[in-house]
């Protein structure tokens, strides 16, 4: 039995790289319909600095933060052992910087190095405690490191921040944390307000789902999962969850289209290997 993956706690989490002004890498890493990180799939094309500050010709604090924007490129793009270099880099040029350790963290999290995650983002946070961005990557990796009542506050005070452009991801890990926590009602609340931010959300419509599926509301669940095929390519575990919910609700053709894409779009997934004989929770 292969059950639908749960959005809180057993993979890295959504967490974002700062954004650095005037250039590059503001992007979220990849992340798969569930809210967490992976590695791209596609070879990485190089990253290209697109600085106006030429390095010969900055001072050392404009040429840390240079080698931290590159450092946070190669990690969206799974180059973690590049990434390190250039945070090494970046460290012995201004260790006072806390975009360094903010990557240093993002990094090690994806490695699965947990210590050395944890004291790069406290390392950060003591540098830059009013950082929403650090902060809510430190919530993020609390929260998937298994302590999500204590990611809570952090991705509260995030909230709080009127200049931080980007709640919708805040509001997805507070509402994971909260389902980890079992708190559904909490998770809801969260969840929904991350689709009034950020309308037809599909990692914010997958945990919904994912929510009402649990709670056996299959027409609900259903509901939610439209606004998740509305993707390109939906992830194995939103297709997998999508069989499941129809299985429960009895549309059998809608099951099979459902258990058909999963198998010709990643036949190699735990997911389709689990649909010869699997059962749904």
């Amino acid at each position: 039995m292969l059950p639908p993956r749960n959005p809180g706690a057993t993979r890295n989490p959504i967490m974002r790289t700062r954004r650095f002004p005037p250039a590059l890498l503001a992007l979220l890493a990849a992340v798969s319909i569930a809210g967490c990180a992976t590695r791209p799939s596609a070879p990485p094309t190089p990253v290209q600095d697109t600085s106006p500050i030429k390095e010969e010709q900055a001072t050392p604090q404009q040429r840390a933060k240079l080698h931290a924007e590159l450092a946070a490129g190669y990690y969206q793009r799974g180059q973690m052992d590049v990434a390190l270099q250039e945070l090494g880099i970046a460290k012995s040029i201004d260790p006072t910087d806390a975009r360094i350790y903010n990557v240093y963290g993002l990094v090690y999290a994806m490695l699965g190095e947990e210590k050395k995650a944890e004291e790069s983002f406290r390392q950060a946070l003591s540098l830059a405690p009013g950082d929403s961005e650090v902060r809510e990557n430190w919530g993020a990796f609390l929260c998937g490191t298994g302590h999500p009542k204590e990611a809570l506050p952090e991705f509260e005070q995030v909230l709080r921040d009127p200049l931080y452009k980007h709640s919708e991801i805040a509001l997805i890990n507070a509402g994971k944390c909260s389902a980890a926590l079992g708190d559904v009602q909490k998770a809801d609340d969260y969840l929904r307000r991350a689709l009034a931010v950020s309308p037809g959300n599909p990692i914010a419509s997958y945990n919904l789902a994912l929510l009402s599926y649990r709670a056996q509301s299959y027409g609900e669940a259903r509901a939610w999962m439209r606004q998740v095929m509305r993707q390109a390519s939906p992830p194995p575990e939103a297709l997998w969850l999508g069989m499941c919910i129809e299985r429960k609700g009895g549309d059998r053709d809608s099951e099979r289209s459902y258990e058909s894409q999963l198998r010709n779009r990643y036949p190699d997934s735990p997911e389709a290997k689990a649909t010869a004989g699997g059962t749904c929770p």
